[in-house]
């Protein structure tokens, strides 16, 4: 999908302003934010994910066992607490009930109008490939296409998925001889891993300094999937060779007929360990010096740069860590490294565990501000569930999703079946038109009004409430209500009688 929204700087002002109402940052009660790594080495392109067991806000797309600073590591991992029996809805609602809450104040807190009667939004867009409109009321769909997806790889849903996906992320050379089958394959490529073993990687052994290595010589590691040794060192991404040859490699694949690049561990926060994956601090070869994180950011950004203007034509996903200056958002290497991609890919989307409600550092409102940053620095968002154990897991991440939408953004799940040809989970199929205005906090949720519904969501960890629509509307499962009451982490799209 290119590129479908013109950089609005009302946006940055308004990510700006979500920024200056976040100065308190709180250590949240459970932290796991942010990306896992997508791939181990038991096969080489589809491998199952090693799991990460109560990772304290680790998360990186790669790796995940070097500490955060201690005010991430504080509290439990536990889920947030469970919908409490006082509400009446899930995201496949029950019945309405009859209470009326008090409005509250109405806080617009994305570009746009200010009010929910404000006029719809003047953003040009482009409908991506395979849209027939472009909507914020609708998300496209995606696959991360791994081990568990083969099923429906093997033939004979080739024509469906080709007309409901958006894209589909695979490795190869599992995908080279399906190529023909299916209109835009996005390449999985890891942006700085090199596997220890050297039957499955030469380049270490051919090019040890493309290699960061501590003062004593020994190589850093990527500190993810460390149990007796770290199965992948840790790429010097300021080698301009390491780079060349990286490019090299993705042409390969773009000569063969790949038509999108999803580069894994896009990390804008210290990703660096030993042989056993404790905290380690590789040496910066330019400079003779213990590497700055400030000077990786820089390396990082000028690869991706490279990378982008070196292949043009692909449609480029960044698998990125979205609080890594969170709650300023000034970072400008972060705008330069989102300006270089065409989507950005929040691992665990609406249904992180380490959301919590309001504006702090991983306050939902502030997850979302960042999603504005995005789109307002020419990108859009995939956001991929990984969490979800029910229908109400995975609307909420839909709602989330048309909350924040552009009208280029994707969503997924990893509950296979789902988003499989053979059960499609009928949220995936919504469609509400496009948006009247900006999503709103409006009595202690925030709610976005389309031409064809309404959105509405209780942030994680916010106490059951009650809201009165003052209209009717209609829920999924058919009822027609004009109030309804969400537990915490409830969200619900309602559609017009």
């Amino acid at each position: 999908m290119p590129k479908d929204v013109t950089r609005v700087g009302a946006a940055l002002l308004a990510v700006a302003a979500i920024a200056a109402g976040c100065a308190q940052t709180e250590s949240p009660d459970a932290v796991t934010v942010g990306v896992e790594r997508l791939t181990t080495d038991e096969n080489p392109w589809v491998p199952p994910r090693t799991p990460v067991l109560d990772q304290p806000a680790a998360a990186h797309a790669e790796s995940a066992a070097v500490a955060e600073p201690t005010e991430l590591d504080s509290g439990d991992d536990s889920d947030p607490a469970a919908p409490t029996a006082t509400s009446t809805t899930t995201a496949q609602p029950g019945t309405p009930t009859s209470t009326t809450s008090t409005p509250g104040t109405t806080t617009t807190i994305a570009p746009g109008a200010t009010t929910t009667s404000a006029p719809p939004s003047t953003t040009t867009t482009t409908a991506p490939p395979g849209r027939s409109c472009c909507g914020e009321g609708e998300l496209d769909l995606y696959v991360m296409a791994k081990t568990a997806f083969n099923p429906w790889t093997g033939g004979g849903h080739w024509p469906w998925m080709n007309e409901h996906y958006e894209s589909m992320v695979v490795w190869e050379p599992y995908w080279d001889n399906r190529l023909a089958s299916f209109d835009d394959v996005t390449v999985y490529r890891d942006s700085y891993a090199i596997k220890v073993d050297p039957a499955k990687d030469s380049r270490y052994g051919d090019h040890p300094d493309w290699v960061l290595h501590e003062a004593n010589g020994d190589p850093t590691y990527i500190p993810f999937g460390c149990n007796s040794q770290c199965p992948q060192y840790a790429a010097d991404i300021g080698n301009q060779a390491f780079r060349d040859h990286w490019i090299s490699e993705v042409q390969g694949y773009v000569d063969s007929g790949y038509r999108g690049l999803f580069i894994d561990d896009v990390n804008y926060l210290w990703r660096f360990g030993d042989v056993n994956g404790n905290a380690a601090e590789p040496i910066d070869p330019r400079t003779g010096e213990p590497l700055t994180l400030p000077d990786w950011q820089r390396y990082m950004t000028e690869f991706l740069e490279q990378v982008r203007a070196e292949f043009p034509q692909l449609v480029i996903w960044h698998n990125a860590i979205w609080y890594a200056d969170s709650p300023g958002f000034s970072n400008n290497l972060i705008d330069r490294q989102i300006q270089a991609a065409d989507v950005i890919q929040l691992e665990r989307g609406m249904n992180d565990k380490g959301l919590k409600s309001g504006t702090s550092k991983y306050g939902m409102q502030t997850f979302m501000a960042f999603i504005d940053r995005v789109h307002a620095n020419g990108a859009n968002v995939g956001l991929l569930d990984e969490n979800a154990t029910d229908d109400q897991g995975q609307w909420y991440n839909i709602a989330g999703g048309l909350l924040v939408n552009n009208g280029g953004d994707l969503v997924t799940t990893e509950d296979w079946e789902l988003i499989s040809p053979t059960g499609l989970f009928d949220g995936y199929l919504t469609n509400l038109g496009h948006a009247l205005g900006p999503r709103e906090v409006i009595d202690g949720t925030i709610q976005r009004e389309f031409t064809g519904g309404l959105v509405v969501m209780n942030e994680p960890r916010s106490d059951p409430v009650t809201v009165d629509l003052d209209d009717e509307w209609v829920t999924p499962s058919g009822a027609t209500i004009t109030s309804i009451t969400l537990g915490t982490k409830e969200a619900i799209v309602l559609t017009r009688p």
